[in-house]
């Protein structure tokens, strides 16, 4: 059980966030990876989430949805990113990124 997260290892903004994300972890149930990807490489500001189990791929807010039901901290907004809403608005351009270029 789990999933392999995948980030540009070249955003910083990128490596923190997956550094965090392991640290609050304690089940292991992320590996994050800075390898390509099953979609290839993995844009500046971007992650895509593989399911260890089911080997399915997910990209954009429903990437972000994945890796918080693995982690209790963020289960809360694992489970909010479920209202259609909130989900529109998580998939949204995150700041500090602008397609290839990262901002930060």
């Amino acid at each position: 059980m789990g999933i392999l997260l995948f980030y540009n290892a070249d955003c910083p903004r990128c490596a923190r966030q997956a550094a965090r994300t392991c640290r609050m972890d304690w089940l292991k149930r992320v590996e994050a990876r800075t390898d390509e990807s099953p979609l290839g490489e993995v844009p500046v500001g971007e992650i895509v989430v593989v399911d260890k189990n089911s080997r399915r791929v997910f990209t954009g807010a429903f990437a972000t949805r994945k890796v918080c039901l693995q982690i209790p901290l963020l289960l809360p907004l694992g489970l909010v990113l479920f209202l259609p809403p909130l989900l529109r608005m998580a998939g949204r351009n995150k700041v500090g990124c602008n397609g290839d270029a990262c901002e930060v």
